[in-house]
């Protein structure tokens, strides 16, 4: 090889091979799908903690209501409904309207970006699918939305009707109101949620 050869070989520079396979960058499709994957079981775990928060509520009720009456105990005790169901009810609410938030989030901006990506914009439609055909639908989920009243406004609403001749004290006042507050913030909670018609189960 000539001098001139030698330096014309110095001067180009080595192309690095492309990567192909498990050693190549993630692409923008990658990255969303990942981050779809994530946000995906993210809802699926807060589904299963929110349903997991129906059946502690019917616990305590049963456990509560149960020893009162086998016992004949103070009924006293039924104050302690309102604010522990209340309580209940709103960490439940709290999980729902994260998820909703989880949903919104893949509909609005991981499908449009995936979509203009691939060019197809089927993709991931299911979130964009539930909430313009399945929610609207008169009737949709309407036993998770019945079961969910019975649960968890109805427990605390008859408890506080049912407690009140028992406000004979103080403390029982200020606990009674405390449950009074923690059931209409949940109520109120529930009612703004279903005017948009989601319920997840």
């Amino acid at each position: 090889m000539n001098a001139a050869r030698m330096a014309t070989a110095r001067r180009r520079p080595t192309r690095r091979p492309r990567l192909t396979g498990p050693d190549r960058s993630p692409g923008p499709v990658d990255v969303a799908l990942a981050e779809f994957t994530a946000l995906r079981s993210e809802i699926d775990n807060l589904a299963g903690a929110h349903r997991t928060m129906m059946h502690l509520n019917i616990t305590v009720v049963a456990a509560l209501l149960g020893f009162v009456l086998a016992n004949r105990a103070d009924p006293h005790l039924l104050l302690a409904l309102p604010p522990i169901s209340g309580a209940i009810g709103l960490v439940y609410q709290w999980y729902v309207v994260h998820a909703k938030k989880i949903g919104d989030y893949i509909n609005e901006h991981l499908r449009p970006m995936l979509a203009e990506y691939t060019g197809d914009d089927r993709v991931l439609a299911w979130e964009h699918q539930l909430r313009t055909t399945v929610y609207p639908t008169i009737g949709s989920n309407l036993s998770g939305r019945l079961s969910y009243l019975v649960i968890f406004p109805a427990v605390p609403v008859v408890s506080l009707v049912a407690t009140f001749p028992l406000l004979d004290s103080g403390w029982y006042v200020a606990v009674w109101i405390v449950g009074a507050a923690l059931s209409a913030t949940q109520i109120t909670t529930w009612v703004w949620q279903a005017r948009s018609w989601v319920c997840w189960t």
